[in-house]
């Protein structure tokens, strides 16, 4: 199942993204907003204090562009006023990764942030939860299902270099696509998780999170279908 799923909830995440493609992009503007301050104290040599600080409106924004992208996981067509449903606690328990700016040992947190930070910024999107709720249940779902976590974290890294090669250009759709993306994985990881909590019987639990994953699928093919009938 892992197998399966993981690529084709990647894909539809993709697709969901690029129909709204317009509000993403605005999505990713006011997330090239907030890192100003980080990349202007990064840039200048400020004092490493001064670059890990930076890092909390980065990370605040984040928080909003995730309400964001949640709403485009499920298809409820999103709204730019999603991107002001900040989460100030969430921001500041993550922005712990600024450690690495002014520790050495910083990596340590830095890396559990990168793996953790993306489900958490997505758990609290899709379920309503809010500072270390929300935290938490990152936690949770990147333990449940490290492999995915890790794929989330390479492709994390992955658009960090590309939106760096393409001098920001790719950045306006990064961080819309990849929290998309972790929306999608973390409503099927839900909802695995809630069969498995109620207890059903095994064939159940299996049609339950395929029922999930294909929804989606349905969804982008209806939508590819309508498109091409407007045509």
């Amino acid at each position: 199942m892992e197998n399966s799923t993981l690529p084709a909830l990647t894909w539809s995440g993709a697709t969901a993204v690029w129909h709204e493609l317009p509000r993403s992009l605005a999505a990713g503007a006011a997330t090239l907003l907030a890192a100003a301050p980080l990349a202007a104290a990064l840039w200048s040599g400020a004092p490493r204090w001064v670059a890990a600080a930076a890092v909390l409106p980065l990370l605040l924004a984040l928080t909003g562009v995730a309400s964001f992208a949640a709403q485009i996981s499920r298809e409820d067509g999103p709204s730019p006023a999603a991107l002001r449903r900040v989460d100030p606690v969430l921001a500041l328990l993550l922005s712990v990764a600024g450690l690495a700016l002014i520790a050495p040992w910083g990596v340590v947190p830095a890396a559990a942030v990168l793996i953790v930070g993306p489900y958490a910024l997505a758990y609290g999107a899709v379920r309503g939860r809010r500072g270390p709720a929300a935290l938490r249940g990152g936690v949770i779902l990147a333990a449940y299902r490290p492999a995915w976590a890790l794929t989330l974290t390479g492709l994390t890294i992955i658009a960090t270099f590309a939106a760096a090669a393409s001098a920001g250009v790719l950045a306006l759709v990064a961080a819309p696509l990849l929290l998309t993306i972790a929306c999608r994985q973390t409503t099927v990881l839900l909802s695995e998780i809630d069969a498995r909590q109620s207890r059903p019987e095994p064939a159940a639990q299996t049609a339950n999170v395929h029922q999930t994953a294909n929804a989606y699928q349905a969804a982008d093919t209806r939508r590819a279908s309508m498109r091409a009938g407007a045509r």
